[in-house]
């Protein structure tokens, strides 16, 4: 079947919908990864997953409150837009992607401390190997009342890591992903907190059973928010 054929199949109907984009139909696109315990639903328009999906309903009405000057490290492109809408000033960066405005280090921004309203940084810190002082750079460079969201994959209560673990079989093997250096869990609230920050945790159990349904957002390791605040 061709993706056209597939994304209009996958059209009819209006029992689904993507918050993100709005758009309506009768599934998701469902995609398996190979060591991840459960299949992943993906928007066929805007390719948003479970997590960008969950963020942008508990956080469409409060966003703007925070956007003023809005950094977003490792951009994604079906959140890229909400944000740019929402910001007086949006800046993108990443190590690598040719998608970001400018190529950093998140453990050596560029910035001057208490530069960014809003910090947005979605599925990142499991891949840096100095998690700790990705997060210090994030709360440096955060404004005093400002806002920081982190979403990282959880995985029980306690996060696992090896360093001896290096090649992207092994990785693959224990973190689920050939480019990850840990299987993040709750006590990355801990972690954030030993930077400095104050941690609220969004869960997704607060929302209503029919929007968890309806918007595709029931992913066992996405579902978690870590709103970040400096004072």
């Amino acid at each position: 079947m061709s993706n056209r054929v597939r994304f209009l199949n996958l059209s009819l109907g209006s029992a689904k919908k993507c918050p993100v984009c709005g758009w309506t139909c009768r599934e998701f696109r469902k995609v398996e990864y190979p060591y991840k315990p459960a299949i992943s639903l993906v928007c066929p328009s805007c390719r948003s997953y479970e997590r960008h999906r969950f963020a942008y309903l508990v956080l469409k009405n409060k966003i703007a409150d925070y956007a003023r000057e809005t950094l977003h490290i490792a951009p994604e492109r079906c959140i890229k837009p909400w944000l740019q809408s929402n910001s007086r000033i949006y800046l993108s960066v990443d190590l690598l992607s040719k998608s970001a405005m400018v190529h950093m280090d998140i453990t050596d921004l560029g910035f001057a401390d208490n530069s960014f309203s809003l910090v947005w940084c979605s599925h990142v810190l499991e891949h840096i190997e100095n998690d700790r002082q990705a997060m210090s750079e994030v709360y440096r460079v955060l404004k005093p009342n400002g806002l920081a969201v982190i979403q990282v994959p959880i995985y029980g209560q306690k996060t696992y890591e090896d360093s001896a673990i290096q090649s992207p079989e092994e990785r693959l093997k224990h973190f689920y992903q050939d480019d990850h250096v840990r299987r993040c869990g709750l006590d990355i609230v801990q972690r954030l907190q030993n930077v400095g920050f104050k941690v609220n945790v969004i869960e997704l159990s607060k929302l209503r059973d029919n929007h968890i349904s309806k918007y595709g957002l029931d992913e066992p390791s996405t579902r978690e928010i870590f709103l970040c605040s400096k004072h």
